[in-house]
């Protein structure tokens, strides 16, 4: 089976909690290939599912230049990163939107035919971002690629001026397109984007979004996205927590949709890679008196990502089916073995704690930060003031009882600078705001990225 779920209950009295406050943490991540080297399983074609990828850069006279170079070199990296098995459209918009190549097959011709038509771009004028992910997405769909990862990378250093320039249209739009199959990852520019409506397309989108201050580093970005993709064995993945009676309230901490079946709470975390396990993070009130001891069932399902030969197999001619053998879709779901979560003995076992506390302090700085900066747009500075003191506190709190090292607390957004930040004129606290709302977006889903300290 390609999943695996671990989980932990911790109790934190130091934050104030009585018996009854308990935090559950599962952790559903995807196993290695087997036979396969887990540094070569990125890059290895043959052991894993094909990519069909579309590459939507933003062509508008402020791409000109350096920008606008660096996304097509990017673009180039990654014609040389996939495979034969592999298919990429790479899309360009400005006033309107149009498909450079592809989807193509990259063997030798197609990558020579790829690299002659990015040698022949040019940048324009306006911003048709809504049609260019209509052409990116259409490009991916309409390639018959069973088993495919399809997704819709999007490159832009600005807010949509041409076609569709409404948020909520947009963002339906691309949630319709996920409804379809297609992921859409947004990587945001420079100084002009719109960061609210990239987050917002990345949501809905089910992928990332990447701030980019300095576009020098936009190949590594696009780069980690590709081989994201490549690494995925699994997708439609769910987390499923059954709580036992004695638990009279339960709540996701994390941001993923979520829906109540009975007292199961289904949590979709959405595809799975070998390499980046997915946390799932509940707090949960407890009833008096009850004598059962257990808080729950967790379990996880999702769909099997195959490699690219046993796809070609699966595809072969069988008598009564012209065009490819049946495959039966029950054989592709997975689902991991099922986990009795117990109520730890006192605060339970000190690993268990180290993990649940990482997390817990995690999604707490994310939601004080996030209610500060609601506050700053308010005008309200002491609410700005007193959110932020909560972040801090908490910090001191889980460091002082040795829960979580100075190292790792490093990785979160420095709560001085944040402030400091806040209270700068113009392009500083936009610029922070940016990068906070990329830091923010990522780490709804688990993902916890490095906010850096001062600009470069």
């Amino acid at each position: 089976m390609p999943l695996t779920l671990e989980s932990h209950a911790a109790r934190f009295p130091e934050l104030g909690g009585t018996d009854r406050d308990v935090f559950v943490l599962l952790e559903v991540a995807g196993q290695r290939l087997d036979g396969v080297a887990p540094a070569l399983q990125p890059r290895a074609a043959e052991a894993r599912a094909p990519l069909c990828l579309a590459i939507a850069i933003d062509a508008s006279s402020s791409m000109r230049g350096t920008r606008f170079a660096l996304a097509l070199q990017a673009t180039r990296n990654v014609l040389s990163s996939l495979g034969p098995h592999d298919r990429l459209a790479v899309v360009t918009f400005d006033r309107g939107a149009r498909v450079v190549f592809g989807p193509t097959a990259l063997d030798e011709e197609g990558q020579a035919n790829a690299h002659r038509a990015l040698d022949r771009l040019a940048t324009g004028v306006g911003t048709n971002l809504g049609g260019g992910w209509r052409e990116a997405s259409e490009a991916v769909l309409r390639v018959l690629m069973p088993g495919a990862i399809r997704r819709v990378l999007l490159l832009t250093d600005g807010y949509p001026s041409r076609g569709e320039t409404q948020p909520d249209a947009l963002r339906a739009r691309v949630a319709e397109g996920f409804a379809r199959g297609v992921e859409t990852g947004v990587v945001g520019i420079g100084d002009g984007i719109d960061e609210k409506l990239c987050s917002a397309l990345a949501q809905a989108g089910d992928g990332r979004f990447h701030y980019v201050r300095d576009e020098g580093v936009l190949g590594d970005v696009v780069a980690a996205e590709v081989d994201g993709a490549k690494a995925v064995v699994a997708r439609d993945v769910s987390v499923m927590l059954a709580l036992s009676p004695r638990v009279e309230r339960a709540e996701l901490l994390h941001r993923y949709a979520c829906r109540p079946e009975g007292r199961t709470l289904v949590v979709r975390v959405g595809s799975i890679t070998y390499d980046n396990p997915r946390a799932v993070l509940f707090s949960a009130a407890l009833g008096h008196g009850s004598p059962d001891a257990v808080l729950g069932v967790a379990s996880s399902s999702g769909q099997r990502v195959q490699s690219a030969p046993a796809l070609v197999a699966a595809q072969k001619t069988a008598l009564g089916f012209a065009l490819g053998a049946r495959r039966d879709d029950a054989s592709m779901e997975v689902e991991t073995e099922r986990q009795t979560l117990t109520i730890p003995a006192h605060e339970g076992l000190f690993e268990s704690r180290i993990k649940v506390a990482w997390e817990l302090l995690v999604q707490r700085t994310l939601a004080e930060v996030r209610s500060a900066w609601d506050a700053m747009d308010a005008g309200d500075r002491d609410a700005v003031a007193r959110r932020l003191d909560r972040a801090r506190a908490l910090r001191r709190i889980v460091a002082d009882a040795g829960l979580v090292p100075q190292s790792r607390l490093a990785t979160l957004p420095d709560v001085d600078v944040v402030q400091e930040a806040m209270f700068m004129a113009g392009g500083a606290s936009r610029e922070a705001r940016k990068r906070f709302t990329s830091w923010a977006h990522n780490t709804q889903v688990s993902f916890v990225g490095v906010f850096p300290r001062k600009d470069k």
